[in-house]
């Protein structure tokens, strides 16, 4: 019985002798460096002069030193526009007094309106040196649409004492015209791994034990990444196109409109 023990785990040993040892485990390969780059491009569109009409009547002559009372109760004067009115008026050596007091003249604002108007469209400007990318944009961003606002300013300057219109103005420019800057947009080239997960599914499979045997004493080759060059999608950088952007003008537009037409009026 002793024997027949003995002679089983000798043949065990044997057989364990003979058993190969499985191929080494596949590592990961290491991943090329991959690249990436900023560019900008810019977007521009035609830009219009202010529209203005001035009219100044001979019934009375504005002289130097006279007083303006600026009357604004058909708009919404807020009192920084208020104060820049006053610094215009001035500037023409007129001089302004509070409502209520005598005045040789009244300054009235008649108009101070905003309304959004049709879409501004900007063109994508070519560059001297094209990108190499630059097909690519103008394929899918050829143009940008931005909201547009429309402003207009209408006044009015009364001789007090016998209620003659001396001069009557009024001035408009939409917002894009007012700002006349290009919109600036940038985006990202990089380089992406696509095949990835196939490069660890292969090597996830043969560290298998059943594969590693199989493949013992054999060579095994694992597949090489391949890159691709995607374009990321356009970030504005610069310049007002968004109708919360476009209204934060309206505060300059109508100080612009506003003193265009005070510069207007003659004083002698």
């Amino acid at each position: 019985m002793r024997l027949f023990v003995l002679l089983f785990f000798v043949l065990i040993s044997v057989g364990c002798a003979l058993k190969p040892e499985p191929a080494p485990l596949l590592t990961m390969p290491k991943k090329p460096s991959l690249q990436s780059q900023r560019f900008q491009v810019e977007y521009q569109t035609e830009h219009a002069s202010p529209k203005v009409k001035s009219v100044q009547l001979p019934a009375h002559t504005v002289s130097k030193n006279q007083t303006v009372m600026i009357v604004a109760d058909k708009t919404s004067v807020t009192d920084t526009l208020y104060s820049q009115l006053t610094e215009a008026l001035t500037a023409k050596q007129l001089k302004v007094v509070a409502e209520g007091a005598q005045a040789d003249y009244t300054l009235s604002i008649h108009q101070l309106d905003l309304e959004l108007i049709e879409e501004t469209e900007y063109q994508l400007v070519k560059p001297k040196k094209p990108l190499s990318l630059f097909d690519e944009v103008a394929k899918q961003y050829p143009v940008q649409q931005c909201a547009t606002i429309l402003g207009q300013v209408s006044m009015r300057l009364t001789h007090k004492k016998t209620g003659d219109v001396v001069w009557f103005a009024k001035s408009s420019i939409d917002s894009a015209s007012f700002h006349r800057e290009p919109l600036i947009y940038s985006f990202e080239q990089q380089q992406l791994i696509k095949n990835e997960l196939e490069v660890a599914s292969f090597v996830h499979e043969q560290n298998s034990e059943q594969a590693r045997m199989a493949r013992v004493n054999k060579g095994v080759t694992i597949p090489e990444y391949q890159t691709i060059t995607r374009m990321d999608m356009l970030k504005k950088e610069q310049g007002p196109c968004t109708r919360t952007e476009v209204s934060a003008l309206t505060p300059m537009m109508q100080y612009y409109l506003s003193s265009i037409l005070i510069d207007k009026i003659k004083v002698q």
